[in-house]
């Protein structure tokens, strides 16, 4: 009743998605929304270009809290299906969380030592590098509001593989990225597959684009700013 009352009251309520505004409607919930996507620090997040290491060995990147929502465990599973069709890639994992030791167990289960490396949490300066030095990176979660990583990713110039999650189907197109199925190892099996071999169809100048156009802190900022400036607001 609180929740409902205060979502009443407001002025102004700012879902970073419109999958998230959909989440609280379906509460019950009604306010005056207005989607507004998060910012990514485009100054941070910029392409830099060769991409080194080596270029028989491709990187996979999951950058996030390492937390059940997060899928992983789908990911992990579909690493071995992976290795039986080609051996040129590597998985880094950045991040922690309550979860993590259940999913370095689930590595030596897998037998996947040899191939996924777990990192702990990153400041954003280095996750800005490690994104660089990826191929690209995956998000395998069941359920995302909007996701910072996927769009940071995109910042950068690298295509984005994610799941049908939520708010992070908004902006990953087929120019940008790949959608797979929701909870599905044989489909993020596929998609890590496809990407692989199609890296060089992305443009890195123009994901990078992509991404300041929607993202950057003045893009974001201008509809912000109208919200703030509203006659609405501006009668209190």
């Amino acid at each position: 009743m609180k929740a409902w009352l205060a979502f009443r009251l407001a002025d102004a309520v700012l879902p970073v998605s419109h999958a998230l505004q959909r989440a609280i409607e379906r509460y019950g919930i009604h306010a005056r929304f207005h989607v507004i996507p998060n910012v990514v620090d485009t100054m941070l997040f910029l392409p830099e270009s060769p991409r080194g290491g080596d270029p028989n060995r491709k990187r996979i990147r999951f950058v996030g809290q390492l937390r059940p929502v997060r899928g992983i465990p789908y990911l992990l599973h579909a690493l071995p299906r992976l290795g039986q069709k080609r051996s040129d890639w590597r998985m880094d994992i950045v991040g922690d969380g309550e979860a993590r030791s259940e999913y370095e167990r689930l590595v030596g289960d897998l037998r996947l030592a040899n191939r996924v490396a777990f990192h702990d949490l990153k400041s954003k300066r280095e996750v800005a590098g490690f994104m660089r030095r990826a191929d690209f990176p995956v998000l395998s979660s069941l359920c995302e509001t909007f996701s910072a990583p996927a769009a940071e990713a995109l910042a950068v110039g690298r295509p984005v593989l994610a799941t049908r999650c939520g708010g992070s189907e908004e902006f990953i197109s087929d120019d940008v990225g790949l959608l797979v199925g929701l909870g599905d190892a044989d489909a993020l099996c596929r998609g890590l597959d496809d990407m692989l071999d199609p890296v060089h169809r992305h443009s890195s100048p123009q994901i990078a684009q992509y991404a300041r156009d929607r993202f950057a802190p003045q893009l974001v900022g201008e509809p912000l700013h109208a919200v703030y400036e509203s006659p609405r607001r501006q009668k209190r």
